[in-house]
């Protein structure tokens, strides 16, 4: 009976080594189980906190090459206009810039090809037609002044004298105004 008895007590203990290992082993698993989960975790946060960041860099890069098509677009319409406003016929030359309080801005017209008298020698200009902007109080004076630099009889001719758009023929009323004193001025404030 006493060999019975160890017998079982060497079972019992041989199975309880053996249950205590697999127990280590199945806390081991759990243990190993958990930290691959919690990486997964890690790594499906990173994956998506990545894909937002592709996905805003995608947006990003969308905008850049729509701000960039519309910038090169608005730059070949400047580059027309540019062309269309630099074509000899839109150029305007300054006469001179002498001017007096009364005189008006006026445009003129001058072309080359006029008649040329005997005496005169024929114009040597590199153009055929210009615009010039020139002071003066009236057309009279005006057409005196071109006549004086583009003479008629030298091959020039005017062909268009107007005034130019936007410019009053008259001083503006603020630069002609006088100053208001202090008494006038308190006078008209009790007025109102």
């Amino acid at each position: 009976m006493m060999a019975l008895l160890l017998t079982l007590l060497a079972v019992a203990v041989a199975a309880g080594l053996t249950g205590e290992r697999a127990w280590n082993r199945v806390a081991e698993a759990k243990t190993r189980r958990r930290q691959i989960l919690t990486r997964a975790r890690e790594q499906s946060q990173r994956i998506r906190r990545l894909a937002r960041a592709t996905y805003a860099m995608k947006q990003q890069r969308r905008h850049v090459r729509l701000t960039l098509e519309t910038l090169e677009d608005e730059c070949a319409r400047l580059e027309q206009d540019i062309k269309r406003a630099s074509r000899p016929e839109n150029r305007i030359f300054v006469l001179e810039e002498r001017r007096n309080a009364a005189d008006a801005a006026w445009l003129a017209t001058v072309e080359v090809g006029g008649t040329v008298a005997d005496s005169a020698v024929p114009a040597a200009v590199p153009w055929q037609r210009r615009q010039f902007l020139l002071w003066a109080a009236d057309d009279e004076a005006a057409r005196a002044r071109l006549e004086r630099r583009f003479p008629h009889g030298s091959g020039f001719r005017i062909t268009q004298l107007i005034l130019r758009p936007g410019h009053a023929t008259t001083p503006a009323t603020a630069t002609t105004a006088k100053l208001e004193t202090r008494a006038a001025k308190a006078a008209r404030l009790a007025a109102s």
